[in-house]
């Protein structure tokens, strides 16, 4: 007779679990999506570093020609 009390107590604990779980569950998809979102930003945002470093390397080498031209320019008019 006690067995069927404590087998009531298991199926009833196991309901609750179960009814407990299943939000939790739909909210881990929730944040699976956002997961996979976050991380093609992080993807998007590693893109344009690069790019930004790529440029910064342009326009460092586009600097030193510029001196380079200013100082050619510079000579040319003190001996013309």
């Amino acid at each position: 007779m006690y067995w069927w009390i404590a087998l009531g107590v298991v199926v009833l604990a196991l309901v609750v679990l179960v009814l407990v779980c299943l939000p939790v569950l739909g909210r881990l998809g929730r944040l699976g999506r956002a997961a996979a979102r976050t991380q093609a930003r992080v993807k998007d945002a590693e893109a344009l570093q690069m790019s930004v470093a790529h440029l910064q390397e342009r326009l460092n080498d586009l600097a030193e020609h510029a001196a380079g031209v200013q100082q050619r320019v510079s000579a040319h008019e003190r001996h013309g």
